[in-house]
């Protein structure tokens, strides 16, 4: 029963992660912008559907949607 409240806290988590990350990543490259960043942070983070530790996954996709997106507007 514990392990089973230790893995929703940590999805919950996950998910504040990638909302978060989300949200920068509008602020930096735009509304306009915004369906291609959804569909870039959901393709990346089906490479680690299966990935055992999971603490890093945000940063890891962060880096691999910013290769794809390219430079942010006005840089």
């Amino acid at each position: 029963m514990i392990h089973q409240g230790m893995d929703d806290l940590m999805v919950k988590g996950e998910e504040e992660s990638f909302s978060a990350l989300k949200s920068r990543l509008v602020d930096e490259y735009g509304s306009a912008r915004e369906p291609e960043i959804n569909r870039t942070i959901t393709a990346q983070r089906r490479h680690f559907d299966d990935a055992g530790v999971r603490s890093f996954l945000p940063v890891l996709v962060e880096r691999q949607v910013r290769d794809r997106l390219g430079e942010p507007r006005g840089r």
